[in-house]
């Protein structure tokens, strides 16, 4: 138990706090960079920690959400209404399609972000240099590897079997807290009813599914609009210059 808390707040507490303070040195590329391989190597640590914990607990494979998503799993666990269930599919379906719909306006020549901007905490992170660009792809290929695939898995089990929570509702609730907090990052323009609700969108979809495909799929979609914003916001900005 005590091992597998301490991943929990490695996660949730410890590595958001870090981040915190190292957004707030950012002043330079190098500064950046360093920003960018420091996490790179946090979120390696967190992973092979995770891999530890879960030998050290002997928790089975099928347990870690590494299959596929099948309607029969769902339709057989049922944690939820059906409604509730279907609603939630469709509006994950409604977010990949419109981050597809993104990605097309983008290759049409659209300008897709102009006003909108992110939090200053985030915009600080954004890569701006050709050298940036490849540290913060690393960077975020390996964030997003490990929060899909290690988050949800961690804040559900932990939830579950640890603390003994068997009501999925309070399950769901509890794993958007987890989520929430691990994007929140100590940084007040962070602070976002939004990605409480996201996490618990995420952690009910996989309570629903037993599977990280579907957080697997979320990451990498925003990615993609991750990418068409920064596009946008450099063009803008070297616009502005001009």
């Amino acid at each position: 138990m005590i091992v597998f808390t301490c991943l929990i707040i490695i996660i949730s507490i410890i590595r958001p706090y870090l981040e915190s303070v190292t957004v707030k040195r950012i002043a330079s590329e190098g500064k950046k960079i360093r920003y960018y391989k420091e996490q790179f190597f946090f979120y390696v640590l967190i992973l092979l920690f995770y891999i530890a914990v879960m030998v050290y607990h002997r928790v089975p494979i099928s347990m870690l959400g590494l299959q596929g998503v099948y309607l029969d799993t769902i339709h057989r666990t049922a944690p939820y209404p059906a409604w509730i269930e279907y609603l939630l599919l469709l509006i994950f379906a409604g977010f990949i399609i419109l981050s597809i719909m993104l990605q097309w306006m983008k290759d049409h020549g659209e300008t897709v972000f102009v006003e909108q901007e992110m939090p200053t905490s985030i915009e600080a992170t954004v890569p701006k240099t050709e050298r940036e660009q490849k540290w913060w792809l690393a960077y975020s290929g390996i964030s997003s590897f490990v929060e899909s695939t290690v988050y949800f898995p961690s804040f559900y089990l932990y939830s579950h079997y640890i603390l003994a929570i068997e009501n999925t509702w309070v399950l769901a609730v509890l794993i958007g807290i987890g989520y929430f907090l691990s994007q929140l990052a100590f940084q007040r323009d962070r602070l976002s009813v939004q990605t409480l609700l996201v996490g618990i969108g995420l952690g009910a979809l996989f309570i629903m599914t037993k599977s990280v495909v579907i957080m697997v799929l979320y990451y990498g979609f925003s990615f993609l609009i991750y990418d068409i914003y920064q596009q946008d916001r450099n063009l803008v900005k070297s616009t502005d210059d001009h």
